[in-house]
């Protein structure tokens, strides 16, 4: 946008919100440029981002849709913010937008304990609902390692999933109605019933769509009953194949873990901490009635015996769960713009990819996967299970060894040919972050003629195209 637009949309939003609700210019701060997609990651987007023509922080629902409606009368996109953690470049904005940071916005409305469910706004970090939901004995079901900072918005808009994500399910599982403002500012508020046969789910249409087609200002979720026993332990199993039959058999037998990760690791050199190649670890965990869980862990139990694993030191177990929040704050800035993790990687690309298999493809996938890796110059860190056996995540690095382009497209290209064996065994390329710019030239091998379904569904709810224009391949 021209700098004389921008001068006058932020003159017009100042004028209906006040001038402490909206910035502008130089007042702009560095940190709207960009969301946790950042130049140490495999990407062929640029490195640095460009600055928003406004920011707003609205208080309310009145005021986003006061913004929205000034917005679309000068022409501009609107991009909702939350706590900026998005990994996939969600919530980049682009010269001609208006930037919405809704963190304002994080009443909770509502507590219904004989109910089990909450009415938060969607600016309310994930941690302080918990928090908020805990003084009522209850909790929050979602439980991302982003939650000290990521919005209960953001989480909705990419159907995040968290540590209890197969018992819990995902974010957009665990909601029962909305409070959307639509393209032309309209209000929609769906129904908070915990089922509904009455055609179209409305609020289905706002849940992972990552902001492109209204913009989530409040949700009704359920709450969680506080359990009345958690326990979590720690095994070694002897192989990664050994320890995906074993989790599978876990699964079969009808238990539902609170708590499921399988990690294989790998030693890469020229990294920015120490790694080693090892047998895989498994952290297991469940969750409810003593007697429940004390059952799930003898047949629990009797399974990973079978399988040769070896249980580890219960300290191993309570680390990890202490600090499965931990690697949040290397994403909080220690300078303007600059973040803690873009100094600890800034010698290396560090990326990942998080897919959903058919179960009988998981074990051929890891092989051609680290063949991909290989092929491109780029290390695997570690190859996982998370949540349930059909979920497989890797993480990988490459050091820059001073040629940051070269490395950056190296382990993009890794990323995309990783994702496109994915497809061919009919599984789906992402289950936890979202697509936003980083996966939507993908998008169309995702979702086929499909594409062209939600092209038509986003056309019908913004024919102009200015919410988040650009992501989830729209």
């Amino acid at each position: 946008m021209p700098a004389r637009g921008a001068r006058l949309i932020g003159r017009a939003l100042s004028r209906a919100l006040g001038p402490r609700r909206v910035l502008a210019g130089d007042r702009i701060p560095l940190r709207y440029r960009l969301d946790a997609l950042r130049a140490h990651r495999g990407s062929r987007l640029p490195e640095e981002g460009e600055a928003p023509a406004a920011v707003v922080l609205p208080g309310s629902t009145s005021e986003v849709s006061a913004a929205v409606r000034i917005a679309d009368r000068h022409g501009a996109a609107v991009i909702a913010w939350g706590g900026g953690t998005g990994l996939m470049g969600g919530a980049r904005p682009t010269p001609d937008a208006v930037v919405l940071d809704l963190r304002g916005m994080r009443r909770v409305r509502s507590v219904d304990v004989a109910s089990r469910t909450a009415t938060a706004e969607a600016g309310i970090v994930l941690e302080d609902l918990d928090r908020r939901l805990r003084r009522a004995r209850m909790a929050l079901g979602h439980d991302p390692w982003s939650r000290p900072r990521a919005t209960l918005g953001g989480a909705i808009a990419t159907n995040g999933l968290g540590y209890a994500g197969y018992l819990r399910g995902s974010m957009g599982d665990q909601v029962l109605g909305l409070e959307v403002v639509l393209s032309d500012g309209t209000v929609l508020r769906t129904r908070a019933a915990a089922r509904s046969t009455t055609g179209l789910d409305l609020k289905r249409l706002f849940i992972g769509t990552e902001g492109t087609l209204g913009i989530v200002t409040a949700a009704t979720i359920r709450a969680l009953p506080l359990p009345e026993r958690e326990e979590i332990h720690a095994f070694q199993l002897p192989d990664f194949s050994a320890g995906f039959e074993a989790v599978s058999r876990l699964y079969d037998d009808g238990l539902f873990p609170y708590v499921m990760d399988l990690e294989e690791a790998f030693a890469v050199p020229g990294g920015p901490w120490p790694t080693e190649s090892g047998p895989p670890e498994l952290f297991l965990g469940f969750c409810g009635a003593a007697e429940v869980v004390g059952a799930s862990w003898r047949v629990a139990g009797a399974v990973l015996r079978g399988a040769g694993a070896r249980p580890l030191p219960d300290r191993e177990a309570r680390a990890y769960w202490r600090g499965r929040h931990d690697i949040i704050y290397r994403m909080d800035e220690v300078a303007p713009g600059v973040t803690g993790a873009d100094v600890f990687l800034k010698d290396v690309v560090f990326d990942y990819v998080h897919v959903a298999l058919p179960r009988a493809r998981v074990l051929p996938f890891r092989r051609s996967a680290l063949a991909v890796l290989r092929r491109h110059g780029v290390f695997p860190l570690g190859v996982g299970l998370w949540t349930q056996p059909e979920l497989v995540s890797i993480e990988m690095m490459r050091p820059l060894r001073g040629d940051r382009a070269r490395a950056r497209a190296a382990v993009a290209e890794a990323v995309d040919g990783i994702v496109r064996r994915a497809h061919a065994t009919g599984g789906s390329m992402e289950y936890v972050h979202g697509v936003g710019v980083k996966l939507a030239h993908l998008m169309g091998e995702e979702l086929g003629t499909g594409l062209e379904v939600y092209r038509r569904v986003k056309e019908a709810l913004d024919p102009e195209g200015r919410l988040n224009p650009g992501k989830a391949g729209l």
